[in-house]
């Protein structure tokens, strides 16, 4: 399994747990996140932001909202500051859906998809931008 895929796997399978509540999507989503880990303890260092964006994914999965957006925001700065823009898009995006749905938060969710718009905008997204 590629990184790229082993992470977005991952952040099917914690999705796909939390919409369904399915213990299996977690199973494979740890899978995943184990996947990651292994691979950053092997000196990979170039996706410190996938393991915060899993580590986000499982946190918001349990319900335990504080530790996932702070993974998130992890996930955001580590991915911008690497250079993976669409990886901080994403995280963006995730974290204004979390603030929306679960947190119940307006404000904090237009802050985050407005963050991811300027991010897919500035990746060359044109739809992604005009989907959010």
């Amino acid at each position: 399994m590629v990184t790229i895929d082993a992470f977005l796997k991952g952040v099917s399978f914690f999705a796909a747990a939390r919409e369904t509540g399915k213990k299996k999507y977690a199973k494979l989503g740890l899978a995943c996140l184990s996947k990651i880990k292994t691979w950053m303890e092997k000196g990979n260092p170039n996706i410190s932001h996938y393991r915060a964006f899993l580590e986000a994914e499982l946190m918001a999965y349990k319900g335990k909202l504080e530790a996932a957006v702070y993974q998130y925001k992890q996930a955001i700065r580590l991915a911008t500051r690497t250079g993976f823009q669409q990886d901080a898009a994403l995280a963006s995006e995730r974290l204004g859906v979390l603030h929306l749905y679960k947190m119940k938060d307006r404000e904090g969710a237009e802050f985050y998809l407005r963050q991811a718009i300027k991010c897919w905008g500035s990746w060359g997204s044109r739809a992604k931008v005009q989907h959010l």
